[in-house]
């Protein structure tokens, strides 16, 4: 018997995760693109519905995020030799376009259900924290501030209510048997709870982020994938560097196998091959 499987992905941390991965050990390959997002996100998803050598059935996927912001404002600080402060255009920024066109191609996506919040502000730019270190430890003095020294402060509203309910819904309709959630923090043990109480089986992905070891008594299970394989795969490039943990049995997708790599929890892996159909 299939289990149906709902998939829960914080949008955020599953752009920061797959970010943190390009940067460690693809440095020389050019920014992931919106098309290569859905590639890691599709991988992710086909890993965890073919994993334990048992097929589940994908009820929906449902995907948390917020549109990137769209404002025009003035930098901290006025650049040297010039008299009025630059405009910093947060829609044309690279990576905010690529944001946008990614959440436009998972809205074509079969089974893919979008919940969007809001992104919030209060127009302030602050001090990055490890610059108030330096300033602190007088390492940096208030006269060598540039705008590289500021972030602009904004946080999402919504999504979080928006993943509550959603696992409300699932579990007290009985709709599935299953949730994997893809995030990194504690926020979604309350939710968690709820489902377990309610029968569900409740696994979280943290996508090989460090977390708190506590929360495996709120989850059934913990179960993340090689995230260094996939994004190889789409590159067509090996890592540099190498991870320790590398193998040879690096996981593959064709028209008609797909190779899982699962971890033992110690860092090791394990490979098996399931047939699928297309």
């Amino acid at each position: 018997m299939e289990l149906k499987t709902a998939i829960l992905v914080d949008g955020s941390f599953f752009i920061q995760r797959a970010n943190f991965f390009k940067r460690s050990y693809f440095k020389t390959q050019p920014n992931l693109t919106a098309a290569q997002y859905i590639e890691i996100l599709q991988s992710i998803i086909k890993r965890h519905l073919y994993d334990n050598n048992r097929k589940h059935y994908l009820y929906r996927t449902f995907y948390y995020d917020a549109a990137p912001l769209d404002l025009d404002i003035h930098k901290p600080l006025v650049e040297p030799g010039e008299t009025n402060k630059r405009i910093e255009y947060f829609s044309k920024r690279p990576e905010n376009l690529c944001r946008v066109e990614f959440l436009e191609l998972l809205r074509t996506q079969r089974k893919v259900a979008l919940r969007l919040g809001e992104i919030k502000h209060h127009k302030k730019w602050k001090i990055k924290d490890k610059v108030i270190t330096a300033l602190l430890d007088k390492t940096k003095v208030v006269e060598d501030l540039t705008n590289d020294d500021f972030y602009f402060e904004t946080h999402q509203k919504g999504v979080d209510v928006k993943l509550g309910l959603d696992i409300a819904s699932l579990s007290y309709e009985k709709l599935v048997d299953q949730i994997v959630l893809i995030a990194g923090d504690s926020d979604f043990v309350p939710a968690a709870k709820l489902a377990r109480m309610k029968g569900i089986d409740f696994v979280l992905d943290c996508l090989k982020n460090n977390i708190d070891p506590a929360l495996n008594e709120h989850i059934d299970g913990l179960n993340s994938f090689d995230l260094v394989s996939i994004i190889s795969t789409i590159y067509h490039v090996e890592p540099n560097p190498r991870p320790t943990w590398w193998t040879e049995e690096k996981p593959t997708i064709n028209r008609n196998k797909v190779r899982i790599q699962t971890s033992n929890g110690n860092g090791d892996s394990a490979s098996k091959r399931t047939s699928r159909r297309r």
